[in-house]
């Protein structure tokens, strides 16, 4: 396959796919976008259903109380189903901040939400019925105390929602948490409270979480220990009880600033890890590297670091990280191939063990400052990818990509 081929898309815009691709695909905006609403801030998608956060959105004419916008998958591609909104909302909420997905259960994180205190945060949760997403539950940390920012990070399972709260004092100074709350009788309850065993004043442990079955990755970007906010990864393991730390993840060659830990992704025995920040010799500074952990007989070990093939400084490269199966997506929102900083997302497979780049897709319709690769998510056939500084409705309204992943 030649480079550079431009492959027919669904109405509204086209990808641009180096080496290898993907089929079809599609470029989604709300029906009631707005300048500044940054709509893809936040992405997470779910066999046929995805989930847009807007987090600057106001809902009801309540400034930047923030919405999220549910898409499912028919024969006329994907259709908005709902917008999601906070009851009740106020002004600054920051709703959608974060997103996450899982069945007919939603999640949001309104991080800048008072309830606990200013900017202490809340997660609103939403269940399907139909078609309609009706809102279930406020969740606010059992120990919130203004400023912890609760819910700037989320993962979730049926069984678990993990919340990421950075900047709460447990007990040091934005030290960080994340209090896990498990599904019983329809609805969440507080289940435990997440703190590194070795944490100190500002490792924003909680900026990041990830969980599948039994297991949690918890990010701490600015952990000190390999080198100045060179980051760290904790992970955790259900015991049917109770959630242990099995191991802490570093990058064998962690250095000043890397902010190694600051995305995550999990997937079985497999962890992703961002580095997004680190320099790479012969690149340039903040090019961006992610990081393979892997798990045999509970010992987690790196086993590859990834770096993109057309690299520069600046890149930010990992910027995002999704994983699933044999498939890893990283973005890079600097990337400047399609305009200065418009973004572009580089697709990894593991093939004979090894994980390898595979191809590299550019928003045909990328326009600077798009930064498209700002969030994205990954599921068995389909990808989303954020852009919330697109100008489609204004500037920074905002705009989603869905890739439809074609073996």
């Amino acid at each position: 396959m030649k480079s550079g081929f431009i492959f027919k898309c669904l109405p509204c815009f086209t990808l641009l796919v180096t080496c290898q691709s993907y089929a079809v695909s599609q470029k989604l905006l709300p029906d009631n976008g707005q300048a500044e609403d940054q709509f893809g801030y936040s992405v997470a998608i779910d066999g046929t259903t995805a989930l847009v956060g807007a987090l600057n959105a106001d809902a009801n004419n309540i400034k930047d109380s923030g919405a999220a916008y549910v898409y499912t998958l028919s024969a006329k591609g994907w259709q908005q189903q709902a917008r999601l909104t906070a009851q009740p909302a106020h002004a600054g909420d920051t709703l959608g901040g974060k997103v996450a997905l899982k069945n007919h259960l939603a999640a949001l994180g309104a991080s800048r939400r008072d309830d606990k205190g200013e900017d202490s945060g809340a997660v609103f949760t939403f269940e399907r019925k139909a078609d309609s997403w009706p809102q279930r539950q406020i969740l606010t940390a059992i120990d919130g105390k203004t400023g912890d920012a609760f819910g700037q990070s989320i993962a979730l399972t049926e069984r678990f929602l993990v919340v990421g709260a950075p900047r709460s004092d447990a007990p040091h100074e934005d030290s960080g948490s994340a209090y896990v709350y498990m599904r019983d009788k329809n609805s969440w309850q507080f289940h435990s409270k997440l703190i590194a065993q070795d944490g100190a004043t500002g490792d924003l442990f909680g900026i990041s979480v990830a969980i599948d079955n039994n297991t949690i990755l918890v990010g701490a970007d600015l952990n000190d220990e390999r080198a100045e906010k060179a980051g760290a990864v904790y992970a955790y393991e259900f015991d049917g009880k109770q959630w242990h730390q099995q191991a802490k993840l570093m990058a064998s060659d962690g250095a000043n600033t890397d902010i190694f830990g600051v995305r995550v992704a999990l997937f079985g025995d497999t962890a992703l890890i961002s580095a997004r920040r680190d320099d790479i010799e012969g690149i340039g500074t903040d090019a961006g590297s992610a990081y393979i952990f892997e798990r045999a007989k509970g010992k987690w070990s790196q086993t590859q670091k990834l770096i993109a093939p057309d690299g520069k400084a600046d890149d930010r490269f990992a910027r995002g990280v999704a994983l699933y199966q044999d498939t890893a997506l990283i973005s890079a929102m600097h990337h400047d191939a399609k305009a200065d900083n418009a973004g572009a997302l580089y697709v990894f497979k593991k093939q004979q063990g090894l994980w390898r780049y595979t191809s590299k897709i550019l928003a045909n319709d990328g326009a600077p400052e798009d930064r498209f690769g700002w969030n994205l998510a990954l599921t068995k056939q389909s990808a989303i990818i954020g852009a919330p500084h697109r100008d489609d409705n204004g500037n920074a309204s905002g705009a989603a990509y869905i890739i439809d992943l074609q073996d």
